[in-house]
């Protein structure tokens, strides 16, 4: 748990801080939660949530007031060393699998655009996620609201 969470905080510009205690509730209320473990080092690591479950963000929330199926991507995390040696890619088809076998409509995930997050931007495109509206937080952080369709 610890090197998730030093993980976490090694991205915390474009992720939400998380102690110990919002770990366990996040993973507690997660559809489904994966880590990636290569020489036995995390890799990398995923946290999402289907429709209806109590979770306070902004970006959750829209997403649970438009749609009635969904997977929600919260947070997707790549280790520096092992970045560009597709294990984010291997996260995402592993949440699309089970997104699938679920018959959810669509895997939804937000970006951030204001500071941007370009290297996850082009990753989302290059999946074939499609922007549907971009929120704005406040006068320092705009995120894009992004789905996959896998119907």
């Amino acid at each position: 748990m610890e090197t998730i969470l030093e993980l976490n905080e090694q991205f915390v510009k474009v992720l939400s801080p998380m102690d110990k205690s919002k770990l366990v509730r996040l993973i507690e209320m997660s559809a489904i939660s994966v880590v990636i473990e290569e020489d036995d080092r995390i890799a990398g690591f995923l946290l999402a949530f289907t429709q209806g479950v109590k979770y306070e963000s902004i970006n959750y929330e829209w997403f649970n007031e438009n749609y009635d199926s969904f997977l929600y991507i919260d947070r997707i995390v790549v280790s520096d060393q092992f970045q560009g040696k597709g294990v984010a890619s291997t996260l995402y088809k592993l949440a699309l699998n089970w997104a699938t076998e679920r018959a959810l409509s669509r895997v939804v995930a937000e970006i951030d655009v204001m500071p941007p997050n370009k290297p996850s931007l082009l990753f989302h495109q290059k999946m074939g996620f499609k922007e549907i509206e971009l929120l704005t937080h406040n006068e320092n952080k705009k995120v894009s609201l992004q789905e996959l369709t896998i119907s």
